[in-house]
């Protein structure tokens, strides 16, 4: 597998995983069911589903994806993601996160405890690929005050604000995924409206524009990964989950060299303290 090839697996298997969030919330009960697909450059790459549940501030999520080969650019993938913990400290806290990749000839899986934002325990499968012995290394410091990859794509909002102001963006979610130490970097992009249909969400968005920085862990990119890294355009719709405080990705549009990558849910079911709450959920004026 080439350097391209791999960033752009990384990239792909990111954009599914991203949709399957730990959410936390401030008291009741919700649920989320929905499903998404991908596209890259209008061609149908993959496909995934969510099972979401919260009880109190205790939450659970589980994440299937498939990624399908895309000629010799990267393997098809089949991918599944799951996180379970508790609301509080104005973050969601992990107490387990785990990752299974199928696909590629070598085992990809990530096991990790934590508490209170602090890895406590881990277990992943080495990493083969060319210049990994090289990475910058990890410090017992970048294993804390930290969160998981699923949890790193979720916003929480405070009580009685504006689920749609422009500073819900303005924040740095300092995330491990058991092997690299990132942040993303997440700025106001604009607002839109997202058009449901069966049942799904339908109502306003918020767009956050991404910027993905590495931090400890990670090989030294070659002249062409770094130039294909540089060249990527990152943006997540967001959607609320009811009056829980909590926002998800609904739409995530990844621009790569070789097209625009969008994952998009086809199906974003709600279920708030027992009451479907999937239609346009009304905004402050």
């Amino acid at each position: 597998m080439t350097g391209f090839t791999a960033r752009m697996s990384k990239f792909l298997a990111a954009g599914a995983v991203l949709s399957g969030l730990a959410v936390p919330a401030l008291a009741g009960s919700a649920e989320v069911d929905a499903t998404y697909s991908a596209t890259l450059a209008g061609l149908p790459i993959g496909t995934g589903s969510l099972g979401y549940s919260l009880r109190g501030d205790d939450y659970r999520a589980s994440l299937d994806a498939r990624i399908s080969g895309f000629g010799k650019l990267f393997t098809s993938r089949v991918a599944k993601a799951e996180s379970e913990g508790k609301f509080g400290n104005d973050r969601a806290n992990a107490r387990t996160y785990s990752l299974d990749i199928q696909g590629g000839g070598i085992p990809n899986y990530v096991r990790m405890a934590m508490t209170n934002g602090a890895v406590t325990g881990i277990d992943a499968s080495e990493v083969r690929l060319p210049g990994w012995d090289n990475r910058v290394p990890l410090t017992p410091a970048h294993k804390k005050g930290v969160i998981d990859p699923l949890a790193g794509f979720m916003i929480k909002v405070d009580a009685g604000k504006d689920p749609f102001a422009k500073d819900n963006c303005q924040r740095v979610q300092q995330v491990f995924d058991g092997r690299v130490r990132y942040d993303l970097r997440l700025v106001y992009g604009a607002t839109s409206e997202v058009k449901g249909s069966s049942g799904s969400y339908a109502g306003k968005a918020l767009i956050c524009a991404v910027g993905y920085k590495p931090i400890a862990g990670f090989r030294h990119l070659t002249e062409e990964e770094r130039k294909f890294e540089e060249s990527i355009e990152f943006s997540i719709w967001f959607v609320p989950v009811g009056d829980t405080g909590v926002m998800l990705p609904h739409r995530v549009l990844v621009g790569t060299p070789v097209g625009l990558l969008i994952v998009k849910a086809d199906r974003f079911m709600i279920r708030a303290d027992g009451g479907d709450i999937t239609a346009s959920i009304p905004t402050k004026k």
